[in-house]
């Protein structure tokens, strides 16, 4: 296995708010109507009243424009910098130091004017990766005015215990696909909170003092998986199968649930799961037909885990632990797992070395040849204050042709 920078570099990497007083209009330029737009993602007329549950997570919060930078051949857009994130934005609009409110890339706005005077509606307000005049974008910047002077929403910030700021816009979704379409599922059910946690580490690019912070810190580096989470657990004798929010009551299907299909019926988990008796859930992709497009080209359904949560230590297992839970399983990590790509530390990294090892081909065993990998996720080998280090970083190279 690789244990050093450069071979895993080689294996894994081929390829007090203020009014501001500035305009708020950021797209009155020929390079911003160039952004490609994409027409098969629909938003319905959000109230915002209504989407106070959106989504399960912050997608926009107040932060400072680190930097600007010019744009080569650029005379009315330049590049900021928000946490670790670069955005095009109209120059002369912010300086070095303003409040924006950023929101982050796979968002749905809501269709408010200005965001229609900002022709978000071209792309149907969603928020993506885009590459303009050689620069990559990702994400967008609101100014904090706008916001407080909406005429139908006055914005309270909420301050986080991390000293992050979210912007109190709600209306806001997160783009998502669906959990596989098979059977009726009862979702009534929420997940018990002590059972798992929800499946979503932080990118890197919102923790850009991570590299420096945990320089001397072993991480364990996975690949990412295109496909849909499901999570199986087992606890006090009891078994069950979750999707990201809800747990799926196989008992109402109405009709053969494929998913039932791959982990009770074909891999037994549910009996190896009995028989281990420990209080675990473990955490996996689905891939395959009908899946995120099977951009694999995988000709059946299947499943690999790529994490396994504690109940009773309430905390997620190394890589160590994870992969004698599942030898214990009879489920060895090379055939039932994602794909591991080595261990690595962040010693003397930047962001950009980080982000430029998620773009290359994924290691999937059985994938077809040659198809970008959506990331790689790191994990601490070790328990540090009882929890594990863990962030991703997405290829840019995936997000683009996305």
């Amino acid at each position: 296995m690789i244990s050093n920078n450069d071979s895993i570099v080689e294996k894994i990497g081929s390829i007090s708010i203020e009014n501001n007083d500035k305009p708020t209009t950021t797209t009155t330029t020929k390079e911003i109507n160039d952004i490609p737009t994409e027409s098969n993602v629909n938003v319905d007329d959000v109230e915002e009243e209504d989407a106070q549950d959106a989504s399960d997570r912050v997608l926009a919060y107040v932060e400072k424009i680190v930097s600007l930078e010019p744009i080569a051949g650029a005379d009315v857009i330049e590049i900021a910098t928000v946490l670790g994130w670069k955005v095009i934005v109209k120059k002369g609009l912010y300086a070095v130091g303003d409040l924006v409110v950023y929101v982050e890339i796979d968002s749905i706005l809501p269709p408010w004017p200005y965001f229609i005077n900002d022709k978000l509606d071209k792309c149907n307000f969603r928020i993506k990766t885009i590459k303009l005049r050689g620069q990559i974008s990702q994400g967008y910047c609101i100014p904090i005015k706008e916001l407080l002077n909406h005429p139908n929403k006055k914005l309270t910030p909420v301050y986080c215990v991390d000293g992050q700021v979210e912007s109190g816009l709600k209306s806001i979704r997160r783009l998502s696909d669906p959990v596989l379409q098979n059977g009726d599922f009862d979702y009534s059910l929420e997940i018990k909170s002590n059972m798992t946690e929800l499946i979503d580490q932080p990118r890197i690019q919102n923790l850009p003092l991570y590299p420096t912070t945990y320089a001397h810190v072993e991480f364990e580096v996975t690949e990412k998986l295109e496909g849909s989470s499901v999570t199986v657990y087992h606890y006090k004798g009891v078994n069950g199968t979750c999707s990201r929010n809800f747990e799926l009551n196989f008992e109402n299907c109405q009709k053969q649930s494929e998913i039932k299909d791959v982990l009770v019926d074909k891999m037994k988990l549910y009996d190896r799961l009995d028989k281990l008796n420990l209080n675990i859930a473990l955490q996996g992709e689905f891939i395959g037909p009908k899946v995120q497009g099977n951009i694999y080209g995988i000709l059946e359904l299947c499943w690999r885990c790529f994490d396994i949560w504690m109940i009773d230590q309430n905390r997620y297992a190394t890589h160590a632990e994870r992969v004698d839970i599942m030898e214990k399983l009879g489920l060895p990590w090379s055939d039932y797992g994602v794909p591991y790509l080595g261990t690595y530390k962040l010693e003397g990294k930047t962001l950009k070395d980080i982000l430029e090892m998620a773009n290359g081909f994924s290691q999937l065993k059985g994938s077809k040849p040659k198809v970008l990998r959506e990331g790689i996720v790191f994990k601490s080998t070790t328990v540090e204050n009882n929890s594990i280090i863990t962030f991703k970083a997405i290829s840019n190279q995936y997000l683009l042709k996305k």
